[in-house]
C-alpha cells in the first residue's frame, strides 16, 4: 500500500473515530440533561404534594373551627343574623377545603387523593349532622360522633404523609 492511500486510511479512520467519540458523548450529554429534568420536575411536585396537603390540613381546621362557632351558637342560641353568620363562615371554609381537596387529589399520588377527598367527604358530614335542626340531640351526638372519627382517621393519613414528604426533602 502506498503512502498516500494509507495517509487516507488512517485519517479516514481517525475522523470515523472521532465522530464515534462526538457521538457518544452526546447521548451521554442528552441522557444528563434529561436526568437534571426528571430530577426537577420530581423535585417541583414534591413540593406541591407538600404545598397541597398543608393547605387541605389547614382548610379543614378552618372548617373545624367554624363549625365549633356554628355547634356554640345552636347549643346557647344566638340571634339569628349572628347564626346566619355563623353558618356563611362554615361553609366558605367548606369550599376552601373542597378547592385543596381536589388540588391535593391532582397531585396525587391516587391513595392520598382518594384520603383528601374523604377527608373533605368526612367534614361534609359532620357539618350536614349540625344543619339539621330536627335531628334529636342524642343521635346527633352519635353521628357527630362517627363522622367526626372518620375525619381524624383521614387527618393522621395526610399528617403522616406530609411528615414523609418533609422526611424525603431534607434527607434529599
Amino acid at each position: 500500500m502506498d503512502a498516500g492511500l494509507a495517509a487516507v486510511v488512517a485519517g479516514a479512520s481517525g475522523a470515523g473515530g472521532a465522530a464515534l467519540a462526538g457521538w457518544v458523548t452526546g447521548q451521554a450529554m442528552i441522557r444528563q440533561v434529561r436526568a437534571q429534568a426528571q430530577s426537577g420536575f420530581d423535585e417541583r411536585l414534591r413540593d406541591r404534594r407538600q404545598e397541597a396537603y398543608v393547605s387541605l390540613l389547614s382548610a379543614c381546621d378552618a372548617v373545624h373551627d367554624a363549625l365549633d362557632d356554628v355547634i356554640g351558637a345552636i347549643v346557647r342560641p344566638l340571634p339569628p343574623d349572628d347564626l346566619r353568620s355563623a353558618w356563611r363562615a362554615v361553609n366558605q371554609a367548606l369550599n376552601t377545603a373542597h378547592r385543596a381537596a381536589r388540588t391535593a387529589s391532582v397531585a396525587g399520588p391516587a391513595d392520598i387523593a382518594r384520603q383528601g377527598l374523604a377527608m373533605h367527604g368526612a367534614l361534609l358530614s359532620l357539618v350536614n349532622i349540625w344543619r339539621d335542626p330536627t335531628t334529636a340531640a342524642d343521635a346527633r351526638a352519635i353521628a357527630h360522633a362517627h363522622a367526626h372519627q372518620v375525619w381524624v382517621d383521614a387527618e393522621a393519613y395526610m399528617v403522616l404523609v406530609q411528615q414523609i414528604v418533609q422526611k424525603f426533602d431534607s434527607s434529599g
